[in-house]
């Protein structure tokens, strides 16, 4: 008897079945692994925040929240620590600022304040080049968008959330007052 050339109709389903399975579970690991990927930036925020909150409370000095955004398109890049020292914001080196992912968006809500919360006299930057051209000029201020205080309390009260673009998820950094701790809260729109 002579056997026919080529595969039978359950050896083709068979193979079709296995691509199909295999594609479903590779959709799905790329699917999860975006997911991670937002919330370990969401996590890494969360400790960033509760070291400012940490220090503040270590150094008995306020520390702040300044974003800094991108001249062209306006958008926060990265989130700098300001102390409060000498009646002024100063941006400091330690922790390192934040830098904020491609997609990443930041907001905040938070209670408007009638006043600055903590008051800051004019800084004066007088130029060296000759006494009689001596023009003081005014720096800009550091405004902070929440500030951590030494008592373990943060003004304005508020809540910070960070989303994605290209994601659902959204994730929200609420200020605890009894446990003095930043919670990270994940929800989808």
């Amino acid at each position: 008897m002579r056997r026919a050339q080529g595969f039978t109709l359950i050896e083709l389903l068979i193979v079709v079945a296995i691509i199909v399975i295999l594609s479903a579970i590779s959709g799905l690991a790329i699917n999860q692994a975006f997911d991670r990927r937002y919330s370990a930036e969401a996590d890494k925020l969360l400790i960033w925040l509760q070291q400012l909150s940490e220090r503040s409370s270590l150094e008995s000095a306020a520390y702040g929240i300044v974003t800094n955004t991108d001249n062209e398109n306006r958008e926060a890049t990265e989130l700098v620590a300001v102390v409060y020292f000498k009646n002024r914001w100063i941006a400091v080196t330690s922790p390192k600022p934040f830098v904020l992912g491609e997609e990443s968006i930041i907001g905040w809500d938070v209670e408007e304040l009638g006043e600055e919360l903590l008051p800051q006299s004019r800084p004066r930057a007088l130029g060296v080049i000759d006494q009689d051209e001596v023009k003081p000029t005014e720096k800009e201020f550091l405004l902070p968008e929440m500030a951590f205080l030494p008592d373990g309390y943060v003004e304005p009260q508020g809540v910070i959330q960070l989303s994605f673009d290209s994601s659902t998820l959204i994730f929200s950094f609420v200020w605890d007052d009894e446990t003095s701790k930043m919670i990270l809260e994940a929800n989808t729109l």
